[in-house]
């Protein structure tokens, strides 16, 4: 038995037939066996053709659809366990981690939640209460009717929160938000006048022609150009941007005339000034054209517009005819006559909000935006400090922590697409999560927001990897959430009777596609109920969550009892 075995099994191999043959085992062609052979084979070979006929791609019961609910079990895998803290509350059996120690791409999403409800349907009650009990971020929140303020700020600030208020609805209880403290480059310059003009414009009214919007763009960033690099920082608001355009004056008859905004201008470029000259007779101290009394001294050097950011926006503004120019500083007037008003100049005369701050380490703020569901006179203030809150914070979570702001920033946008339009928010929202910022549109329903932001609607609902839906009655609505729940297999009987002189019946059953929900369904869905629509997971129908449930609500209810 010695030697290489690989060698021995090859010449065991080579030996079988003739082992075959001597022990009687060669094929027999007597007619029976012969017959039963043929008859195997083409058994056989039956099988192998029908098994081939038939051959395809099944997916038994799954034929026009796949979708089902998931089970309260497979959509906890979203969640926190170990903290319910650190969770995102959507619905009683339903919440998304903020944030995933394994980084388990199976479960971790973006914190982007898109909140769709009608009136009454709990968007404060269920979503917005809630997760500003969770305490686990900062948050800048825009309270429509001023409620939710008074609800949670005893809790925030018992939890060691610096709580905020913008309020447009009462400004002698609100704090004060100055939009020019937080101006810094030439860019933040001209995306805060393109902001104001945007949410200061009826889209209704809109001009096809972009002259007078471009030109009052250029006034407003030569105003406040000036007043970030020329001014003192205690005239860097907007009730001095307001004075400086009280200076502008333009004459259709004297284009040479110049007006007191014109000297301003004219000392950059020059250097020098004109000032009241006592010893001179007559001297009139406020006269600005030519005459006694005044005397030129220089105060810097000259400038040119290219070398100056506000000089260049000015002359760029200067250009046009003066009877053109009298009709856009009457327009640019016009548009900030609300800012006019001496609650709206206390309001914006200092800052007290300290946006930049949201998002530092060690920090624990609570910014709420308070603003009247009727009275839209100054939503566009509101628009311009979401604008401002959330692109300053992702500007300094790069320039200044290297990417990621080191605590949260939640922005928990009720009524999102009333308040005004936020230049680029499709953009923004594509890269917050790398920021560690989150925004949470809250609307009505989605033709609300294609209202409000046309075709860059469906890019912001794209940019939220979940969706809660609370109910509601659009119809449009109800059928974007019917088609994203997708459709389910069900089978399909049908039976058929026939009398007469040859009666008859039959059945027959076939596969069929179904809506999982079908948007009158939606329409009609319980108002106890919500549906969660997260990205790569099955719809999860559930109870909606309701503030009462939470851990801290006791003690907010206390809270709220003591400030009374």
């Amino acid at each position: 038995m010695g030697g290489d075995p690989v060698s021995a099994l090859s010449q065991a191999a080579r030996a079988l037939p003739a082992f075959a043959l001597s022990r009687a085992l060669a094929p027999d062609l007597s007619p029976l066996p012969l017959s039963v052979g043929v008859t195997c084979a083409c058994g056989v070979w039956a099988a192998w053709a029908w098994r081939a006929a038939r051959a395809g791609n099944y997916r038994r019961g799954e034929e026009h659809g796949s979708s089902r609910w998931a089970t309260a079990g497979e959509i906890s895998r979203f969640a926190d366990q170990s903290d319910p803290r650190q969770n995102i509350i959507l619905t009683r059996r339903c919440s998304l981690a903020m944030s995933r120690q394994d980084h388990d791409r199976r479960f971790e999403r973006t914190r982007n939640v898109l909140v769709i409800g009608g009136p009454g349907s709990g968007k404060s009650r269920g979503f917005v209460e809630p997760n500003l009990m969770q305490m686990n971020a900062s948050y800048f929140v825009t309270d429509p009717k001023g409620t939710v303020a008074v609800h949670v700020r005893g809790l925030l600030e018992d939890g060691g929160y610096e709580v905020r208020v913008f309020d447009t609805i009462d400004p002698s209880r609100s704090d004060r938000y100055n939009p020019i403290s937080y101006l810094r480059s030439e860019s933040d310059i001209i995306r805060f006048a393109d902001c104001l003009v945007l949410n200061t414009t009826d889209p209704k009214a809109r001009s096809n022609d972009p002259f007078w919007e471009a030109a009052e763009k250029l006034l407003y960033t030569a105003l406040v150009a000036y007043l970030v690099y020329h001014c003192p920082e205690r005239d860097r608001t907007i009730p001095g941007m307001l004075t400086l355009l009280g200076l502008a004056e333009a004459r259709d008859d004297d284009e040479s005339f110049r007006s007191p905004l014109d000297l301003l201008f004219d000392e950059i470029e020059t250097g020098m000034r004109c000032i009241s000259a006592p010893t001179a007779p007559g001297g009139d101290p406020r006269a600005y054209d030519e005459g006694g009394g005044v005397r030129w001294v220089r105060v810097s050097d000259p400038r040119s517009p290219e070398e100056d950011f506000a000089l260049g926006r000015y002359r760029a503004f200067r250009t046009a005819a003066g009877k053109t120019l009298k009709s856009i500083i009457v327009s640019c007037n016009a548009r900030l006559a609300p800012l006019a008003v001496e609650e709206a100049r206390r309001l914006l005369s200092a800052d007290d909000l300290s946006i930049d701050r949201m998002g530092e380490r060690g920090e624990r703020r609570a910014l709420f935006a308070v603003m009247s569901d009727t009275n839209r006179t100054y939503s566009f203030l509101h628009a311009v400090l979401m604008w401002q809150a959330l692109d300053l914070l992702c500007d300094r979570a790069l320039s200044e922590h290297g990417g990621s702001l080191p605590t949260p920033v939640s922005f928990i946008l009720d009524e999102f697409a009333n308040i005004g339009r936020m230049p680029d928010v499709e953009k923004s929202m594509a890269v917050v999560r790398s920021r560690n910022i989150s925004i949470s549109p809250v609307l009505q329903s989605v033709a609300q927001l294609k209202g409000a932001y046309g075709d860059d609607a469906q890019t912001i609902v794209d940019c939220c990897d979940t969706v809660l839906f609370l109910g509601g009655k659009s119809t449009e609505t109800n059928k974007e959430i019917a088609e994203s729940v997708g459709k389910e297999t069900v089978t399909a009987v049908s039976e058929s009777d026939t009398r007469g002189a040859s009666p008859g019946w039959s059945s027959s059953r076939q596969a069929s596609e179904r809506d999982l929900i079908q948007a009158a369904e939606v329409g009609r869905l319980d108002r106890r109920k919500a549906i969660v629509l997260i990205a790569g997971a099955d719809p999860f129908l559930d109870e909606k969550y309701d503030k009462t449930m939470h851990p801290s609500y006791r003690r907010m209810v206390e809270l709220g009892r003591e400030a009374e």
